[in-house]
């Protein structure tokens, strides 16, 4: 169940950002354009009764015509939960990096760089963190081509330093 107060404060926040609010699974969701994720998420983390100040986790999506990073907060006083979706372009992926409100988002950042080429901008050590250096595309895009057996077969030698 949603708490009224928390409900007014989004729907406060999606008129300053233009964002939408719809209630899924019993979990309030934000959508916002990405430019404004930092300045919802600061609000969010600040609510005055009712803060959204954990952020459990951070993942990317690929919706075909645009990408979307999922922040899925919740409360360390209280309990609240709230989605908040970044809508980003997908010619241009770059969205500010949250590192500077939850120092814990910085694995959650390069995932979600290293599988949809997510760019966030001003994170503090932006690369790969499951596949190697250089490793073509972003595999869990819908446009990733996947390659053949005879491709996958070749052993790959790995490079001094690696």
């Amino acid at each position: 169940m949603v708490s009224d107060i928390l409900r007014v404060r989004v729907s406060e926040l999606a008129a300053r950002f233009n964002g939408e609010v719809e209630e899924n699974l019993g979990e309030l969701e934000l959508t916002v354009d990405g430019r404004y994720i930092l300045e919802a998420l600061t609000d969010a983390k600040n609510f005055a009764d009712v803060p959204c100040d954990f952020l459990h986790d951070l993942c990317g999506m690929d919706l075909g015509d645009h990408l979307e990073v999922v922040y899925q907060l919740s409360s360390l006083r209280g309990p609240q939960r709230l989605r908040i979706i970044a809508r980003v372009e997908r010619d241009n992926p770059v969205i500010n990096s949250v590192t500077q409100i939850w120092k814990g988002s910085d694995f959650l950042e390069r995932e979600a760089f290293d599988m949809f080429g997510l760019q966030f901008r001003g994170h503090p050590n932006l690369k790969r963190i499951y596949m190697w250096d250089d490793f073509e595309g972003y595999p869990m895009r819908k446009d990733y081509v996947i390659e053949s057996h005879e491709q996958r077969a070749v052993m790959r030698v790995r490079k001094e330093g690696e």
